[in-house]
């Protein structure tokens, strides 16, 4: 009996220093991870407190899902950064985002930069000088996110943090945001200069900070997208005093005048630099002692006829694949009756084969400049985006359901089409057509995976 006593009395023990600490006045700083879907988001602060007039860092903290990604501040060729509008105490203040290094994701001919598996990106957030202490501030975010692997997917959560106001501030604590505020660029930006040669651009930088004589990689990621052609390698050339990047010129150099200026981040063997150069002469410093090891960023298959014969058998593959999965079959089955209506007669049979393939091809086309026009309008679609719409996904859900009546034997509406259509377009190939709309329509989204 006494030893039960004494377990239960340990018991109660841990149970309320496990409570004192869970509570927002227990002088830690409060949050849990929210679970959006493909992507874990949580508010972690860089320390357990906050003084009065304070600045510390509270880091957006993404645990994403295995090969999947999200993405830097300009995502390159695809993709959009994260939203954070926040909530905070009369006062309080928030600045923009100190953004780590990114990785480069290349996605076929695209070149995408983001972040996989984890990252952290600090925010600083200011306390006034008249914050009470003793209370916690609750400061909440309510964050956008795009979540992206064969397919993008915007996911959203609401986050919050309990933040305690101490009298004396308090010392970091938190490793994830202090690595991330060290894989950041310092302040100042370094200076530099630019220019075009031979249809190239030429990025070169001066600072003892690079070492020039022994860097052995380099690369530039551009704060915009349209400045350099990022899906295309970069090389460096190595000077005594600094290094001189050879970059393809994106759109903003060959749709009018030579922009101002030219920033971005400059990772040199793993250290980020933060710089902006000028169109000016190019130093004869930054050159002169060979190349450092080029970047290679192109499409692994190889370049040419083998990359794309590589794609091509990929496609087909996919292709094969697609026809049994549950989004096509229906359509695959209301196409064997109309084949099989026509039995021993093979012109016809290869007639509607082929009008049915016209009609997959027609609609992959305008599904794709449907897409494309809504894009470049400034909408948030993804492929498979008729499918977002709750008409368009009630409407396909009758069809389903007529096409399963119908192969149930309840009535036999396939013939009487045929017939329609034969009357209407010619021995029923307008029906063929119309039904390799219907299984694109149906089936776009299944083709991710083994398209992309």
């Amino acid at each position: 009996m006494k030893h039960i006593s004494t377990f239960l009395l340990v018991f109660a023990l841990l149970g309320w220093a496990l409570l004192g600490w869970a509570l927002p006045g227990s002088g830690r700083a409060q949050a849990a991870m929210t679970n959006a879907g493909h992507v874990q988001l949580e508010l972690a602060p860089q320390s357990a407190s906050i003084a009065p007039g304070q600045t510390l860092y509270v880091a957006l903290h993404e645990k994403i899902r295995a090969g999947w990604h999200t993405y830097w501040r300009n995502p390159g060729d695809a993709g959009e950064p994260p939203k954070l509008g926040w909530t905070l105490p009369a006062g309080w203040k928030t600045g923009e985002i100190v953004w780590p290094m990114p990785k480069r994701l290349p996605v076929g001919p695209l070149m995408d930069y983001g972040f996989e598996n984890e990252v952290y990106l600090p925010i600083p957030v200011t306390a006034p000088r008249s914050a009470a202490v003793g209370r916690p501030a609750t400061l909440k975010a309510a964050v956008s996110i795009l979540v992206c692997k064969d397919i993008c997917v915007p996911e959203d959560a609401t986050l919050t943090l309990d933040l305690p106001v101490s009298a004396q501030p308090s010392a970091a604590s938190n490793p994830g945001v202090a690595a991330a505020l060290a894989a950041a660029p310092k302040a100042p930006p370094l200076r530099g200069a630019m220019a075009l040669q031979g249809g190239v651009l030429k990025l070169a930088v001066l600072s003892p900070a690079l070492h020039g004589p022994s860097v052995r990689d380099a690369y530039f990621y551009p704060y915009s997208s349209s400045t350099i052609d990022q899906a295309k390698p970069q090389t460096a050339e190595r000077g005594p005093a600094g290094l001189t990047l050879t970059i393809q010129p994106g759109f903003a150099f060959k749709s009018g005048p030579t922009p101002k200026s030219l920033e971005g981040l400059l990772v040199a063997d793993g250290r980020p630099f933060d710089i902006r150069a000028e169109p000016a002469p190019l130093p004869a410093a930054a050159t002169g002692l060979g190349p450092a090891q080029p970047i290679k960023t192109s499409f692994a298959g190889g370049e040419g006829v083998l990359a794309l014969a590589m794609a091509a058998g990929a496609a087909f593959l996919g292709g094969v694949v697609l026809n049994l999965m549950p989004c096509v079959f229906p359509i695959l089955s209301m196409k064997a009756l109309g084949l099989a209506a026509h039995a021993g007669e093979a012109r016809r049979s290869h007639a509607h084969g082929l009008a049915f393939l016209a009609g997959v091809l027609l609609t992959f086309v305008g599904l794709a400049a449907v897409l494309i026009a809504a894009k470049s309008a400034g909408a948030a679609v993804g492929w498979g985006f008729q499918l977002q719409s709750p008409g368009v996904v009630a409407g396909l859900a009758l069809v389903m359901l007529l096409i399963g009546l119908n192969l149930s034997g309840l009535f036999e509406a396939g013939l009487s089409l045929q017939n329609a259509a034969s009357q209407a377009g010619g021995s029923g190939l307008v029906g063929s057509l119309l039904t390799g709309a219907l299984a694109v329509v149906v089936a776009a989204p299944c083709t991710a995976p083994f398209m992309a």
